[in-house]
């Protein structure tokens, strides 16, 4: 008696709690469309904690049976023609029975990204999407949700959003607070699973009343240790609650399992129990006519009908357990007939041709024919006005048609592709005319091939070509030339861009130079082609090195130094033949060219400078006392002069002052050690006027 007393405290606390929740409806648009066959929904970000108590799909599209479903995302949704399961599926009806509000609780917290599906008999009530609505007074903006597939009979997976088109209209119903409930689920043996309702962003402590360590899982599962009577608790806290419910687990040795079959002798049907483990019964026959503890009755019903009948059965632990059937009480079966066993190619439409009437297939739809795409038996049971029943089967063979062979139109670079139609050996007809498995193309424009199969089963595919034009570039044959200036160039055309294996970007190049160069030109379509030419340039090797390379303005001319090969000859200021003469060609630094032909008529040169120097004369130097030593020297001069300097520089052959000397002396060192190899001047002012020595440092 103490057992049936707690089970009865449980089962009133849980209905209390149901039935105690607020019912706020979210605010939905109005219905603008209808759309059959695929499910849709729509999906907000929670503002703020609450509990869903209830769903309903309106009646707008549809007063036929309810299919909803309920999720929380892990994530935004991606948009179609990507797909996520990355969700927690937290509630799903399918072909629910109930007219209005489906009473539930589910727990949604401040950031949860929720999900809701739903439409009756498969048919989506539409209204406009997005929509501003509110929960709590707080605004929520709902977004279209989908998958591509029926409700009815296909669990949730592969949704996805849109940021316009419609939602489908599933009214939530509310309450501002978290309402809690544990529900529990048998495994087999004395395992059971449990739920609280909360999201995985509460922290729940469950108890199991068997002496056994607290346990944090969210959802979890325990085995207990032997059958008996387990007050199980779950204490629950998190950003939205706190909050401590309870559920009692009476697990029997042998626990009750209720079924039953039946005979109907119109307007008699006659049950028989099938159950296990059954201390008493409770039969309600659907028609609201008194229960019956009767092991196996016999009823009697008043007029013909669908009526569902339960049987509940409880053990002697005080478990609880029914069965339900849904009946169809007729004198006789109403005549179906889905014809003869056919085949087709790809599908086939099935009908049982019986109008005004509920249908369910095999396949779980309910629409009045279906299409039959895989080979197999499909059966259909017609329930008529009066709920009488009737059934047919019928033997389906589908020969697959051959397979389309395009993925994607073609958008490339070239003037032709091969088109391939697969499907080797089969027959092909090409709107061109040609009957091959492949064509080559060269014009763009549509292309459309149908393929017959050995069994005659017919597939037609077509494709846009769009060929794009490549340019065309000839940098001209191979080079063997003299050494000198030579252009090469790419082709012109508007919107061309070109690089070069040189990194410059121009249309053309001036080389001097032997080497590879190839260019790559893209045109203003994306489409690039290149070419590659070897330019080698000839010319003897030359050597010239001028031993005198500093001379004076009123020098006597000189002799250039030889340079090799022989027989080349002297270009530059001043020169004539093989003399230079410095008085001719003038102050400062001059570039001397010495040039060899061979016998292809191809130039070698190379080159040497003489600096011709002012060379204050001996006589002034020799006046102002001014000298200075070692010259050549290594980077270390001694200065001497017969009064100081006003003022001394350094310059080197440029003319560029590299030192100014102050406080000069009579006798002085002069440090150069840092200065490369060459000609340098020393400057010196005294008395008002400018001297100059040239010196060479030579390390």
């Amino acid at each position: 008696m103490k057992k049936n007393l707690l089970v009865l405290i449980a089962l009133l606390l849980n209905v209390f709690s149901m039935f105690a929740q607020n019912s706020i409806q979210m605010p939905l648009p109005p219905q603008n469309s209808t759309l059959q066959g695929a499910v849709r929904g729509y999906w907000f970000t929670s503002p703020t904690c609450f509990t869903i108590t209830g769903l309903e799909a309106p009646i707008d599209a549809s007063t036929g049976l309810q299919n909803i479903a309920v999720v929380r995302l892990d994530s935004l949704p991606p948009v179609y023609g990507n797909t996520t399961n990355d969700f927690t599926l937290l509630y799903l009806t399918q072909n629910d029975t109930t007219s209005g509000i489906i009473p539930v609780s589910i727990q949604v917290g401040v950031g949860d990204i929720i999900g809701i599906l739903g439409n009756r008999n498969d048919n989506n009530s539409y209204g406009t999407s997005p929509f501003n609505s509110t929960i709590n007074n707080l605004p929520v903006t709902i977004t279209r949700l989908g998958m591509q597939f029926p409700l009815s009979t296909d669990t949730v997976h592969d949704i996805w959003t849109e940021i316009g088109g419609s939602l489908s209209r599933v009214w939530m119903y509310y309450d501002t607070n978290y309402v809690f409930n544990v529900s529990q689920n048998w495994l087999g043996g004395t395992s059971y699973s449990f739920t609280n309702g909360s999201g995985p962003t509460a922290t729940s402590v469950w108890d199991y009343g068997d002496g056994s360590p607290l346990d944090t899982a969210y959802n979890p599962t325990h085995n207990f240790p032997a059958p008996g009577n387990y007050n199980v608790c779950s204490y629950i806290t998190g950003a939205c609650v706190s909050d401590t419910v309870c559920t009692l687990v009476i697990i029997c040795p042998a626990p009750a399992l209720a079924d039953y079959n039946y005979t109907i002798n119109y307007p008699d049907v006659n049950f028989t129990d099938n159950s296990q483990n059954a201390a008493s019964y409770s039969w309600d026959f659907g028609d609201g006519s008194p229960a019956s503890n009767t092991v196996s009755p016999s009823h009697t019903y008043a007029s013909l009908g669908l009526y569902q009948v339960c049987l509940t059965i409880t053990d002697t632990c005080g478990g609880v357990n029914t069965y339900c059937e849904n009946i169809s009480v007729c004198p006789g079966l109403i005549p179906v007939t889905l014809g003869s066993d056919t085949t087709a190619c790809g599908s086939v439409i099935i009908s049982p041709q019986f109008p005004n009437a509920t249908y369910l297939w095999s396949t779980g739809e309910t629409t009045s024919q279906i299409n039959a795409t895989n080979t197999g038996s499909y059966i259909v049971t017609v329930y008529d006005v009066n709920g009488c029943s009737g059934r047919d089967t019928i033997a389906v063979f589908i020969n697959p048609l051959p397979v389309a062979p395009f993925l994607n139109d073609v958008n490339q670079c070239g003037d032709s592709v091969i088109l391939d139609a697969l499907n080797p050996g089969e027959l092909y007809l090409w709107n061109t005319g040609a009957t091959t498995q492949t064509i080559s193309v060269s014009v763009n424009g549509t292309y459309t091939v149908t393929i017959t199969d050995g069994l005659g089963c017919v597939n037609t595919d077509d494709i846009i070509i769009n060929l794009l034009t490549i340019p065309q570039v000839y940098l001209g044959n191979d080079l063997n030339i003299c050494q000198g200036l030579t252009g090469i160039s790419a082709p012109s055309g508007a919107g061309y861009t070109y690089l070069w294996n040189t990194g410059a970007t121009t249309s053309s190049l001036l080389l001097n130079s032997s080497g590879t160069f190839w260019v790559t030109v893209t045109a203003a379509n994306g489409c690039s082609s290149g070419d590659t030419i070897v330019i080698v340039m000839n010319a003897p090797a030359v050597s010239y090195i001028e031993t005198q390379t500093l001379v004076c303005l009123n020098g006597s001319p000189i002799t250039l130094t030889a340079g090799t090969p022989a027989g080349g000859t002297y270009s530059g200021p001043g020169v004539t033949g093989n003399i230079f003469t410095p008085s001719i060609a003038g102050l400062g630094n001059k570039n001397i060219i010495y040039a060899v032909t061979d016998t292809a008529g191809c130039v070698g040169r190379d080159t040497s400078v003489i600096t011709v120097s002012s060379c204050s004369g001996i006589a002034e130097i020799s006046e102002i006392g001014m000298q200075l030593y070692p010259n050549p020297g290594k980077g270390i001069f001694n200065a001497r002069f017969r009064s100081i300097p006003d003022q001394i520089t350094i310059s080197d052959s440029n003319g560029k002052i590299i030192r100014t000397i102050v406080n000069a002396k009579k006798e002085m060192l002069i440090d150069l050690n840092s200065e490369a190899d060459g000609i340098y001047y020393l400057n010196a002012t005294l008395e008002n006027k400018q001297f100059t020595i040239p010196f060479i440092i030579k390390k």
